[in-house]
């Protein structure tokens, strides 16, 4: 069944159009769709307008409900979002941030509860050992972590992720995506992800979108959409696209392609 449904999407910042006409795969519960393209194809802004922090015009519909006919209270309880920024150096500590996260967004729980959760948040992504260090003590990758950590405690209908692993080193890269994925199985939801590592989109994502200038270039599941003319087209590289043994899709990319411009 589906949950979320995105059409017609399109979005820009003054004069200037920044999207125009995003069609996204359905996505079910438990389902994650990674998007994909280089810098300044829109990634970001797609990902703002999702969570409602731009406007956009269009069909962004989770569970029936509208976006624009829901309040902004309403989407922020289905709805979080990890920014690609991780939270900025400070004498806060993690713990202290979650807590007063939680207590703005006014969750229906206990102290007890609460607690719980955020512990059990803080061991799922290793940050258990630091949750009491301050925030400037802390490396880029564990204040990025600390920013996938303030997205969970609302336990959201919808996550979305902003280039969640620009600043772990590969272990963790796979700690944190394995974390979403089995959050999603665990507790049912939806996940999108906007990611630069072809490989972890392939591996982690049911769906897949890929996009240029502001447009999708194709969309569905990673075997249709990691094509080598998709990704000359997009990336401008020359690459093998083969099958792995448990069926997955591997991505070798060979060089660039010509500038002929």
């Amino acid at each position: 069944m589906t949950r979320l449904r995105v059409r017609g999407l399109a979005a820009g910042y003054g004069q200037t159009e920044v999207l125009r006409d995003i069609d996204l795969p359905d996505l079910a519960d438990g389902q994650m769709l990674g998007l994909l393209g280089p810098n300044a194809s829109g990634k970001s802004t797609l990902m703002r307008c999702l969570s409602r922090e731009k406007r956009a015009t269009g069909l962004i519909e989770l569970d029936g409900l509208g976006q624009d006919r829901a309040g902004s209270r309403r989407w922020r309880a289905k709805v979080a979002a990890m920014p690609q920024s991780p939270p900025a150096p400070s004498a806060l500590m993690p713990m202290e941030l979650m807590w007063s996260t939680a207590r703005a967004l006014d969750l229906a729980l206990s102290d007890a509860e609460l607690g719980r959760r955020i512990e059990a948040i803080f061991e799922a992504t290793g940050l258990l050992p630091v949750a009491l260090a301050p925030l400037h003590t802390l490396s880029g990758g564990k204040r990025q972590l600390v920013g996938l950590a303030l997205a969970l405690i609302r336990e959201p209908d919808l996550l979305l992720l902003d280039e969640p692993t620009s600043a772990l080193d590969l272990r963790w890269r796979l700690v944190v995506l394995d974390l979403v994925r089995d959050r999603l199985t665990r507790q049912g939801g939806m996940a999108i992800a906007a990611l630069h590592d072809i490989d972890l989109a392939a591996r982690y994502c049911d769906h897949l979108a890929l996009l240029s200038r502001g447009r999708i270039v194709a969309a569905g599941p990673p075997a249709e959409v990691l094509t080598a003319a998709n990704l000359a087209t997009v990336f401008q590289v020359a690459a093998e696209v083969s099958t792995r043994p448990d069926g997955g899709i591997a991505v070798h990319i060979l060089h660039p392609l010509r500038d002929d411009g």
